[in-house]
């Protein structure tokens, strides 16, 4: 097979794996759309009943190691979107501004010292469909940019709907995030059940990976409505209400960093003026816009020594 071939074969194989994953991470999306009447109700966007909105930028260098380790579960690299790619989303996404969650490098110390000095970093983000679109924004790439001298390796291990009530079971930390030897670990999405199953996790995790640190997020998009902050408090993942004041004991508890996505993410969406479901792909999921959203706000969590001010 010629060159040109093999790499026509290359981007068809790649392309019907992110459909898989596609596929099976929005599994439930037409539940789920259901129960977002209130904020479908001035939408200026008509989602399919079915599947989401074709992606007006789809992913620019998308994983080529993308396994699937067991059934509805999924493994591959990031950060998937090219620099170029990136700032040509940015130029062109609303504007919006935020308050920089204030960076927490207590329980980050080898995190913050491999960014700054240099030398390797294993990132692992685990999670559900929403991780998985945080990811996808290409934000590790910027973090590249921002620590020139760290050698950042990253992977996306994902399932439709994934909290960690699923991660704790069947021995899948030890079978599969431990093999890949992470010096910090990404924990959040939408779809966590209990405090407690997200403990089990970071206590197995620490108990094969003693020096592994770790980073707790609350949630983003979904059906709460973020211009309603009573509505986004009471949604069962949101760092504004109950489950963020438990999350950051649980972080306080067992020497985690702690990352409240919510208040930015929900105060981006607020000053940009513009129906929230303008970075939505579907009633659930963010588009490239919406990514771009949590990219920024975990670039400003990670920013270098210096960098403060309001986040645009």
């Amino acid at each position: 097979m010629t060159c040109p071939a093999l790499c026509c074969q290359w981007r068809r194989d790649a392309g019907l794996l992110c459909g898989l994953l596609f596929a099976c991470l929005t599994i439930g999306i037409a539940v789920l759309a259901a129960l977002s009447a209130d904020m479908a109700a001035d939408s200026p966007v008509t989602f399919p009943k079915q599947g989401a909105l074709p992606a007006k930028y789809p992913p620019d260098q998308p994983s080529r190691d993308f396994k699937a380790p067991e059934p509805d579960y999924y493994l591959f690299s990031t950060p998937q979107r090219s620099l170029e790619q990136i700032r040509k989303i940015q130029s062109e996404m609303p504007r919006g501004e935020f308050t920089p969650p204030q960076p927490d490098w207590t329980h980050l110390q080898h995190t913050r010292r491999v960014l700054t000095e240099g030398g390797p970093l294993r990132l692992v983000a685990v999670g559900d469909s929403i991780v998985n679109d945080t990811m996808r924004s290409g934000w590790v790439a910027l973090l590249r940019e921002a620590y020139p001298k760290a050698d950042i390796q990253a992977t996306v291990y994902v399932r439709g709907g994934g909290g960690c009530q699923h991660y704790r079971e069947e021995g899948r930390v030890g079978k599969v995030i431990v093999p890949l030897r992470p010096d910090l670990v990404l924990i959040g999405g939408i779809s966590q059940r209990d405090i407690e199953s997200i403990r089990d996790v970071v206590r197995q995790l620490r108990e094969a990976l003693p020096e592994v640190e770790i980073l707790l997020m609350t949630g983003v998009f979904g059906t709460a409505d973020p211009r309603d902050p009573e509505e986004l408090a009471k949604a069962h993942y949101s760092g504004t209400g109950q489950y963020g004041q438990a999350l950051r004991q649980l972080a306080a508890d067992e020497r985690c960093a702690f990352l409240d996505m919510t208040t930015p993410w929900a105060e981006y969406l607020r000053s940009s003026g513009l129906h929230p479901h303008l970075f939505y792909r579907d009633a659930v999921h963010a588009n490239e816009y919406g990514e771009q959203v949590l990219a920024k706000v975990l670039m400003a969590f990670f920013a270098p020594a210096g960098a403060a001010g309001a986040a645009r």
